[in-house]
């Protein structure tokens, strides 16, 4: 669990505020952890999404990867949110620990049932090491 919410608390971009109109990765396509950010501890991962239309569903799930290559993101253990169903809002926290996950992490969305959602975010936020 995060303890520090100062200076060190960085708010992470995974999917800025927009409608998700078919299954793919969210913009911006992935977030670099390491280099200038060196993240440690506990990154809260969170999602909000207002309802999506009759018949569509939204999935979403956490990626990460050693590279930008698209197709080397694997799904993180825990790292999945719960699916949001048809004309139901929602929002859902999880929380995975940066040692356990590789240097650039995505927010994956599958979409069924018809095409596009209401707005979705997913944001994190992390405590940058000492000395950073």
């Amino acid at each position: 669990m995060i303890h520090n919410l100062g200076s060190k608390t960085t708010l992470i971009r995974l999917h800025d505020n927009a409608v998700v109109a078919s299954t793919g990765a969210g913009t911006p396509t992935y977030v670099d952890l390491q280099g200038t950010n060196d993240f440690e501890g506990d990154i809260a991962f969170i999602i909000s999404a207002a309802a999506a239309g009759s018949g569509v569903t939204l999935t979403a799930k956490l990626q990460h990867s050693d590279t930008t290559t698209s197709g080397d993101f694997v799904d993180i253990t825990g790292g999945g949110f719960t699916a949001a169903a048809a004309n139901t809002a929602f929002r859902e926290k999880i929380y995975l620990n940066s040692n356990d996950l590789k240097r650039y992490v995505r927010v994956y969305f599958t979409v069924t049932g018809g095409t596009g959602t209401g707005a979705v975010a997913v944001l994190g936020l992390a405590s940058k090491k000492y000395g950073n």
